[in-house]
């Protein structure tokens, strides 16, 4: 597998483990910078085993559930040193461990996507928004 097929996959595999679609994902600008930050902080072993198996399971068709075969064989924390946890921490809050990648991560968070809400100190919502009611949450 070549080292570029690394950045398809890695779009892919990301898209499955936040729940945001390849296009949000790609939306937020970060894809290169957060494909780069693993890459620079993880054991080029455990980035190739990784996308290998990786590789393998998206083109499996026999695997009925992608998402019940990812979390069974990858979100252990033993797992590729817990590189799907950590790639999954890096979409949703821009960190890598307890450092901030860059203010363009903290900004893209996909943390304000899910919340509805936008970074304090960036993407304002805009003049006036603050006249509309608030998204409310309804108790089960």
């Amino acid at each position: 597998m070549e080292p570029n097929s690394h950045t398809k996959l890695f779009l892919e595999v990301s898209a499955l483990l936040t729940g945001f679609s390849k296009t949000e994902l790609k939306a937020t600008g970060m894809l290169e910078t957060y494909y780069n930050t693993i890459l620079k902080n993880t054991d080029k072993q455990d980035i190739d085993y990784f996308f290998l198996d990786v590789h393998v399971l998206l083109n499996d068709k026999s695997k009925k559930n992608i998402e019940a075969a990812l979390a069974s064989q990858f979100m252990a924390a033993s797992a590729y040193n817990g590189l799907a946890k950590n790639i999954i921490i890096l979409w949703y809050t821009g960190n890598w461990g307890n450092d901030v990648v860059s203010s363009a991560s903290y900004i893209q968070g996909l943390m304000w996507n899910a919340a509805h809400t936008h970074p304090p100190g960036a993407k304002q919502p805009g003049y006036g928004s603050w006249a509309e009611r608030p998204l409310t949450v309804k108790n089960s």
